[in-house]
Formats: structure tokens, C-alpha cells, sequence
């Protein structure tokens, strides 16, 4: 899969902007110039959402209703190759003073739903918050899974959204049985409901660090799942202490995964490597991570994703920085960064780098890939 271009209306600090691409791409400029929100763009294509908005409508270019991304994309189908044009709109809630959607497919021009719409591009993006992965919180961590997972697996997807949307309404219900305004027999419902979606989301997630464990490394790493086990057993032995504090205290919402690393010249192995590796290890950990991300997108879509890589050079050591530079004959590639140092070792270091300077770069719309 390739994508040959990608319009942006509206989008973030972008009125119109058009960018066509090659295999390996290189955007810098100034801070603030919109060089994530180019990475943004390609992650909404992908996921239906953002990686930095806590709310859709915070895409939408100040003084504008709404926004669009649009790209054109070589697609693999039948083992030959289909161009396909895909749109997302975004908006407020409101368009001309009529209450819409917030996201709004389409494929070839045709609406679609987000189910059907997001089969099409794939992409794994690196950005310098990922290289807190095994220092960060647990969240962060689940995050990680549940975008590789929810990227190949609809039903994950659903399951995840359905599992986030019964553990609201059973964390209320507890607080009210807390309070003395609600019964426990109400909770059985959403205890089925809760296992249902939950016994799902641990098993894929079960089988992806299986996947993540068998990925070869130079680094000698390990990982282990820490899955807060989800079962009837374990909710009838909760109960009481989930009621004293209103809240749900065991599920999908509390897993974690611990990274530990080996010394075999020390004989030592499987140490934590939050507790025990230096800073270059662990970032040593998120690069194996990332790498476990492309293999596994790859084998289960059986094409390769496009590889995004947001600002993240100058905060590799150079053994890290060639790891990731021999992804690049693999993977279509677009990069960005606003250190200049970068922008000339890479210039020296890959060939055929095709370049663009946010701060010069003329709009050069297409009408007709971006119709207003």
C-alpha cells in the first residue's frame, strides 16, 4: 500500500495544503508549522481518530465548521493494485446551523461507515511520547495494544468501545449501591455484559504479546502480560470492595505489560527493565515494541503500513537512529523534524529523500482530489 497524496482543508493551523509523496519523505520546519498535525492527518485516516485531541472538533481549524483529510492511496486487492480515495470530514456537531456527525467516510466519494471506511490504510507512527512506553503509566501501555489491535479486528474495536461504555454504567451503578439509592441485583446484568466485551479484549490481547514475544531483536528483551483476570468468580469476590469504593476494581481497564531484558554475558535474565535498564535500554524496549507493531500489522493485513515517524531523531542515540533508518527500504516513510542537524544527516543518508519545508511549501491544491 502507498499513499501518493494527501489534501488537508481546514485541518488544525492548515487552510488548504496538498502534499504529494514518494517512498520516503521528509517534512521540517518550525516548531508549531504543522508538522504533527501532517502525521495527525494520516493517524485519523487510519483509526478514526486523533493521538493528541482529547475531542474531535479540536482538529477543525479555528473560525471554520469543518475540516477534511483527503488522500489518494495505491491499494493491494486481488493481488493487483486499485487506486482508492478516501475522506474524512470533521466537524463541531454543527454545520450551518444543522447538528451533524463529528466524523463523516467516505471511499471513492461514496459515504461509508467507519467500520467499512477503515479496512483501507494502515500506518504505525512513532512520535517521542511513545519512547515513555515502559516508564509511562499502564494506560499508555494498554493504549499501545488497543490501536494495534483495533487497527485489524473490528470486533475488538467494538468490544473495546462496548467494554469502556458498561464499565461507566456499572462504576455508577456501584456508586449507588455505595450510597444506598441502588440494589446489588441490578449489577448482574452488567456483570455479563462486562465479561462478554472483557474476556474478548484479554484475549487478543493475550495473543498479540504472544506475537510481540517471538519478534527477534538485537537486544535481548522479554515481555510479559499483567492481565487484572476478568471472570465471575473474581467480580463476586470484588463486590464488596468495589461497592466501599464505587468503582469497577478488576478488568481489561487495569491490565499492563512489564518489558524486562537479559544479560546473557552475566548469566542474568529477565530483568524489569523499568527498574533495572538504563534510559537508552528502554528506548531500546519502545524500539522493539514499534518494530512488534509493523510485523504484526503486516502479517495479519498481509501488506506492509505506511511507517510515520513524528520528530523522533533527535531524541534517538545513534544505534537506535540506524535501527530505525533500516526500516526505511521496507517501509514508505514520512518523517518530520525541526532540527536542522537531522534534516542533513538524513539528507546524506537516504537516498532518493524527498523533502519539504513547511515554511516555503506552496499549496498546489488539487481541486479535484479536494473538492470544496
Amino acid at each position: 500500500m502507498i499513499i501518493k497524496s494527501l489534501a488537508l482543508q481546514n485541518f488544525r493551523n492548515f487552510t488548504l495544503q496538498h502534499f504529494s509523496f514518494a517512498h520516503s519523505n521528509l517534512l521540517f520546519g518550525d516548531n508549531g508549522i504543522g508538522k504533527s498535525s501532517v502525521v495527525e492527518a494520516m493517524h485519523l485516516l487510519a483509526t478514526a481518530e486523533s493521538f493528541r485531541a482529547n475531542r474531535i472538533e479540536e482538529m477543525v481549524r479555528l473560525g471554520a465548521e469543518l475540516g477534511r483529510v483527503k488522500a489518494m492511496l495505491d491499494w493491494p486487492v486481488n493481488q493487483a493494485i486499485e487506486e482508492v480515495v478516501l475522506e474524512v470530514t470533521i466537524t463541531r456537531g454543527l454545520v450551518q446551523g444543522r447538528r451533524t456527525q463529528s466524523r463523516l467516510f467516505a471511499v471513492n466519494n461514496i459515504r461509508r461507515r467507519r467500520k467499512d471506511f477503515l479496512p483501507y490504510f494502515k500506518a504505525v507512527v512513532f512520535r517521542p511520547e511513545d519512547l515513555r512506553l515502559v516508564e509511562g503509566s499502564p494506560s499508555r501501555r494498554r493504549a499501545f495494544l488497543d490501536t494495534a489491535l483495533s487497527m485489524v479486528f473490528p470486533d475488538y474495536q467494538m468490544a473495546l468501545s462496548r467494554y469502556e461504555q458498561v464499565l461507566k454504567r456499572r462504576n455508577r451503578l456501584l456508586q449507588g449501591i455505595s450510597e444506598g439509592r441502588e440494589q446489588r441485583s441490578i449489577l448482574s446484568f452488567w456483570n455479563t455484559n462486562l465479561l462478554r466485551a472483557g474476556e474478548l479484549l484479554q484475549q487478543r490481547r493475550a495473543n498479540l504479546i504472544d506475537f510481540i514475544r517471538q519478534v527477534m531483536f538485537p537486544f535481548a528483551l522479554n515481555i510479559e502480560y499483567q492481565p487484572s483476570v476478568l471472570s465471575e468468580a473474581r467480580l463476586a469476590e470484588y463486590l464488596d470492595r468495589e461497592i466501599i469504593v464505587g468503582h469497577s476494581l478488576i478488568g481489561p481497564h487495569k491490565d499492563d505489560f512489564l518489558l524486562k531484558f537479559s544479560q546473557e554475558h552475566k548469566n542474568i535474565k529477565d530483568l524489569s527493565l523499568l527498574a533495572y535498564g538504563s534510559r537508552g535500554q528502554q528506548r531500546l524496549g519502545v524500539l522493539w515494541l514499534k518494530l512488534a507493531e509493523l510485523q504484526f500489522l503486516t502479517q495479519q493485513i498481509g501488506y506492509r503500513p505506511v511507517l510515520l515517524l513524528d520528530d523522533i531523531f533527535s531524541e534517538l542515540d545513534a544505534n537506535s537512529k540506524e535501527m530505525v533508518l533500516s526500516l526505511l527500504d521496507d517501509y514508505q516513510t514520512i518523517m518530520t523534524t525541526a532540527d536542522l542537524d537531522v534534516v542533513r544527516e538524513l539528507k546524506d543518508k537516504i537516498s532518493n529523500l524527498q523533502m519539504f519545508d513547511l515554511a516555503t511549501v506552496a499549496a498546489g491544491l488539487d481541486i479535484s482530489l479536494l473538492p470544496v
